[in-house]
């Protein structure tokens, strides 16, 4: 069965980059932070084209923060009430 891996945009921390990705089974992860934004760029997109060659995800990208927050918040509320209570 797969499960739901969503991949943040990249955003700029503390003068470097990154993205943010979460599913149930791995949680919250951050990659590395690269210095160059291309650099940041190229790595999401490698991430992305492996997980989608793989069979255990069925990838989310978010194109906004909050619309990554919205669905892990949202991922995770469904996890903690299954039966919508």
């Amino acid at each position: 069965m797969k499960t739901d891996l969503y991949v943040g945009p990249l955003i700029e921390r503390g003068g470097r980059f990154s993205y943010d990705t979460f599913s149930l089974v791995e949680g919250l992860r951050s990659s590395f932070r690269y210095r160059r934004v291309e650099e940041a760029r190229y790595d999401r997109r490698v991430m992305v084209a492996e997980a989608e060659s793989g069979p255990h995800f069925r990838l989310r990208i978010c194109e906004t923060l909050a619309e990554f927050v919205r669905s892990v918040e949202s991922t995770k509320s469904a996890e903690d009430h299954p039966d919508g209570v």
